[in-house]
């Protein structure tokens, strides 16, 4: 059976791939896709009550936001 969780999990997944991906290739897709990404992995530390992944989404957020700006501005 599909639930939102796992779609989110795959959700999740399939982004921080292609972002990561994105990024070795040295595209601006990859803050951008990475940026994306945080969506799902919010939805189900909150929904999952994992709490210990706050630093960790938090730094993303940070490190994505910082190279999307780099991005724009040299390009």
């Amino acid at each position: 059976m599909v639930t939102f969780s796992l779609l989110m999990q795959l959700a999740a997944s399939g982004l921080t791939i292609c972002g990561q991906w994105a990024y070795g290739n040295r595209s601006k897709w990859g803050p951008v896709l990475g940026l994306t990404a945080q969506l799902p992995w919010w939805i189900i530390m909150v929904q999952g009550s994992l709490w210990g992944l706050i630093p960790v989404n938090v730094s993303m957020l940070i490190v994505h936001t910082r190279n999307l700006r780099l991005w724009m501005k040299y390009t």
